[in-house]
């Protein structure tokens, strides 16, 4: 990817490489393992998370509710990284987290994580900087919600998604990935609908096709230079 249009996006839409807890597959003997099916609940709103929870396999999704009963998407917890929150302290989480996949979860209490911190410092370090990803990931999002219109943030996501995870085949690249309409518009904040009909209008002008595990992009420069485009979506 050529530094002309790495230059062309000046704020990067912040994806979601969370750093990897893989030091825990070492200590996954003390904690308790469930595996959940897709679209289970693994902890509720209102519930006390009292426990560290680990992904084996799987991904799962974390969502913050309102008092009118309506859910935010915030992110995702990929393989081998934590869950989302320890509220310890907290009588009514509004935190959610639930199975986007078939999940291997497995549950740490926090005496033993304490333990495993007094014993292996890197490990404490590793989830320092998860924390850390995730909390910048956080403070990106509003700044793209705030600023940025809804076909931007989608342009920018499928942009910089590219420039990270993107291959040159040809004249043109391929994104290996299985992520829906539905998950690029949780990650952008944006309604699935909008998603929709900016990637038809996008295949109509051969910018881009979107399969169920790829998506090829034909003009990236194109690409790029929409986004500061007004568009209605």
């Amino acid at each position: 990817m050529d530094d002309i249009n790495r230059k062309q996006i000046p704020r990067p839409y912040m994806l979601e490489n969370f750093e990897k807890i893989e030091r825990l597959e070492k200590y996954l003997h003390l904690a308790r393992k469930r595996i959940f099916p897709k679209g289970a609940i693994i902890e509720a709103q209102g519930e006390n998370a009292n426990s560290i929870l680990y992904v084996k396999s799987g991904c799962l999704g974390v969502s913050i509710g309102s008092d009118d009963g309506c859910t935010k998407f915030l992110f995702h917890v990929n393989e081998k990284t934590i869950g989302a929150a320890i509220n310890s302290n907290e009588d009514n989480s509004e935190v959610q987290v639930y199975a986007i996949r078939k999940s291997t979860v497995y549950f740490f209490a926090l005496e033993d994580i304490l333990k495993i911190f007094n014993e292996d410092k890197q490990v404490l370090l590793e989830i320092i900087q998860n924390i850390l990803d995730k909390t910048y990931c956080l403070m990106a999002k509003t700044r793209d919600l705030s600023y940025y219109r809804p076909s931007s943030r989608i342009l920018r996501f499928i942009y910089n998604l590219c420039i990270s995870e993107g291959k040159l085949v040809d004249n043109y690249y391929i994104i290996n990935t299985k992520l829906t309409q539905k998950t690029i518009g949780d990650i952008t904040g944006t309604h699935y609908v909008s998603v929709s009909k900016l990637f038809k209008m996008l295949e109509e002008q051969r910018i881009l096709k979107k399969t169920k595990d790829k998506i090829y992009i034909y003009n990236l420069s194109k690409l790029a230079s929409m986004i500061d485009e007004v568009l209605k979506y």
